[in-house]
């Protein structure tokens, strides 16, 4: 991942068309165990990182990592710290998806960003907010926002929060063109 990347959050009913070429980084948001492998290869040229939490039929432990390595997955999205230190173990790299869903939440979590190096952080709304306390703790921390992101005006003020990225699922294709400027 790159500074001031979007990414494109893929789900099972996602038009593979939808996806802009020049996009570098796929965020696979829902397979089974017996399609996540089919899944990936379908962007053989990008970064697939697979969130293990929506793979139907998966446990959530350290096989599931390498069974999604194995799967050509390039990193991991999970809720789960543990998975989190697992990949770093076996030398896969893996985002913290994490809800701000209040203050509680957002204070309750904050001892792990001492432990990680990507964050998700939905919804994306409240990240404007919360990019001085999350660098403060952690400088080092690469900030990837999510969740109800609709237009380039609201990526680009994530951006200039100090937001690393965005990752866009619906609005896709329209945000993608209003930021770049583009024909899609």
């Amino acid at each position: 991942m790159k500074k001031r990347e979007i990414i494109a959050a893929v789900w099972p009913d996602t038009h593979i068309q939808d996806i802009p070429e020049k996009c570098e980084t796929i965020f696979l948001l829902g397979a089974t165990i017996s399609n996540v492998g089919d899944r990936v290869r379908l962007f053989p040229s990008k970064k697939v990182w697979i969130d293990v939490d929506f793979v139907e039929g998966l446990e959530k432990n350290k096989a599931a990592i390498k069974f999604l390595k194995d799967k050509g997955a390039y990193g991991i999205i999970t809720t789960k710290l543990s998975l989190v230190k697992e990949c770093e173990r076996v030398g896969m790299p893996a985002i913290l998806r994490f809800f701000a869903l209040d203050s509680h939440a957002v204070r309750s979590g904050l001892h792990h960003l001492l432990h990680i190096k990507n964050i998700e952080i939905l919804p994306a709304a409240v990240l404007p907010k919360l990019v001085s306390t999350l660098k403060s703790v952690n400088p080092d921390l690469f900030i990837i926002a999510a969740g109800l992101i609709s237009s380039a005006y609201e990526v680009e003020n994530l951006f200039e929060s100090g937001v690393d990225a965005v990752s866009i699922g619906g609005e896709l294709k329209k945000v993608w063109k209003e930021f770049h400027k583009i024909p899609f």
